[in-house]
C-alpha cells in the first residue's frame, strides 16, 4: 500500500530566477537531493503539482518541464489516471560480470534469498539435449525457484544441469545457498564464463502472481549458458525478471579493426 504524501518531507525553498541554470534544473536537482538522502522511499507519490509550483513559485509548464528530466533519468514515474511517484530502484545487471544471481544482490549491498518451487530429475528436451551433448535418454536436474532482494520478489529462474556433473545435488539448500557457490566448492566445477541472450517481454498470468507484478509491467528474459574455465556445458537457465525491478547494462568494446574507419 502505497503511503500518502508528508507535504513537510516535500518542502522547498524558491528557486533563484536570476541564476543561469535554468528554473526546470534547479527544481529536479533539488528534488534528487531529496530522493537521496533516503527520507521519501521508493512508491512513495509526489504532492501535487500545484503544491510544487507554489513552494518553488514557478509555473506549471516549469513544474512539468523539471518532471519530465526527472522521469528521463529514471527517478520518478507517471501513472496515468494514479499521480507521480518516487520511482522503484532498479537492480542493474553489468554484463561483463558473470555472477550468480546470490552473489549480484549480495555485492549491492541486498540480502539475497529464493522459495524452492520445483526440483526435479527429467529429461533432457532437445534445447538442453543439444547444449549439454546428451542423448534425450539421460537425466537433467531442473530447479525452479522465485528469486528476492530484500523480501522483493525479483525473479523467476528456471536452471537446467547435467545429473552426472553433480550427482546429488537435491540434497542441497538452495533455498538459502547459491548454486554456483555450490558447483564450485563440493563439485570442484571452475565456472569460467556465461553466455547470455536478454530480451523484454510481457508479463504472464504466473509471472504477475510469482513476482506481485503491478498490471501493466513487462518482465526481462535472460537465457544463459554457464560454462566451466574447460568449456564444458554446465547450466542452461532461464529467468524471468520484473522488469520495473532489473535492468542490464551492457558494456561493449569497439573492435580494433574499425577504428579509424569513417
Amino acid at each position: 500500500m502505497r503511503r500518502k504524501p508528508d507535504i513537510q518531507e516535500w518542502r522547498f525553498q524558491q528557486i533563484d530566477k536570476q541564476a543561469p541554470t535554468p528554473a526546470y534544473f534547479q527544481i529536479s536537482a533539488a528534488i534528487k537531493e531529496l530522493l537521496r538522502t533516503g527520507r521519501v522511499p521508493p512508491g512513495t507519490p509526489l504532492p501535487p503539482e500545484r503544491v510544487l509550483c507554489e513552494q518553488f513559485g514557478v509555473s506549471r509548464m516549469t513544474m512539468r518541464q523539471a518532471n519530465d528530466l526527472l522521469e528521463r533519468e529514471g527517478h520518478i514515474e507517471r501513472q496515468r489516471g494514479r499521480g507521480t511517484f518516487v520511482a522503484l530502484h532498479r537492480i542493474l545487471k553489468h554484463q561483463q560480470e558473470m555472477r550468480s544471481f546470490s552473489e549480484e544482490i549480495s555485492a549491492r549491498g541486498g540480502q539475497p534469498s529464493s522459495t524452492l518451487l520445483s526440483f526435479r530429475t527429467v529429461h533432457p528436451g532437445s534445447a538442453s539435449a543439444e547444449f549439454f551433448g546428451l542423448p534425450q535418454s539421460e537425466w537433467v536436474y531442473e530447479i525452479q525457484r522465485v528469486r528476492f532482494s530484500d523480501h522483493t520478489p525479483i525473479a523467476l529462474e528456471t536452471a537446467q544441469l547435467p545429473c552426472f556433473l553433480c550427482k546429488g545435488l537435491d540434497h542441497f539448500n538452495l533455498t538459502d545457498h547459491s548454486l554456483y557457490r555450490i558447483l564450485e566448492e563440493h563439485y570442484e566445477l571452475q565456472l569460467g564464463y556465461s553466455i547470455e541472450e536478454i530480451s523484454a517481454s510481457p508479463s504472464s498470468r504466473l509471472h504477475k502472481k510469482l513476482l506481485q507484478l503491478p498490471p501493466s509491467a513487462a518482465v526481462l528474459v535472460v537465457k544463459r549458458k554457464t560454462y566451466t574455465t574447460k568449456d564444458t556445458p554446465v547450466e542452461l537457465s532461464l529467468t524471468v525478471y520484473r522488469g520495473d525491478l532489473y535492468s542490464a547494462v551492457v558494456r561493449s568494446v569497439r573492435a580494433r579493426e574499425n577504428q579509424g574507419l569513417e
